[in-house]
């Protein structure tokens, strides 16, 4: 499947957090390995702030867990939420500042075939994790 490759640079996530993540509707998130390739269109995104938002895992201030949140802006990483879904965020804002975007959903451009979820999976949040491989 072909298309336009342009990588976002670092100064598209320094920015305010909800910005972010309605600007990544509609990218498309790639991941190339061993000759393989996945793809899928983002379609939904969450914000999470640090400090007053209490569904971010930063709201505490620093911890191992969140130390990333407050690091450097366009940083993927990926964390275990309940002890079941592997969740991909992206960090956004000024260094020491934290917010990350949660990529929610995405709808299926290519699929590695070496992993076959049930169909029904790939449209449910948190499993595009399974599919990109990437924990």
């Amino acid at each position: 499947m072909e298309y336009k490759k342009i990588i976002l640079n670092r100064s598209f996530y320094i920015r305010d957090t909800s910005r972010v993540a309605k600007d990544l509707l509609g990218k498309v998130l790639v991941k190339e390995s061993g000759g393989n390739k996945v793809s899928g269109i983002i379609v939904e995104t969450e914000a999470y702030y640090g400090p007053g938002d209490p569904a971010s895992h930063a709201s505490g201030g620093p911890t191992p867990r969140s130390r990333v949140m407050f690091g450097k802006a366009g940083i993927a990483y990926v964390y275990l939420c309940y002890g079941v879904y592997w969740l991909l965020n992206i960090v956004t804002e000024e260094k020491t500042i934290p917010g990350a975007v949660l990529i929610r959903g995405y709808a299926e451009k290519e699929k590695d075939r070496r992993y076959r979820p049930k169909a029904d999976r790939w449209s449910r949040k948190a499993y595009y994790c399974h599919g990109y491989r990437l924990f």
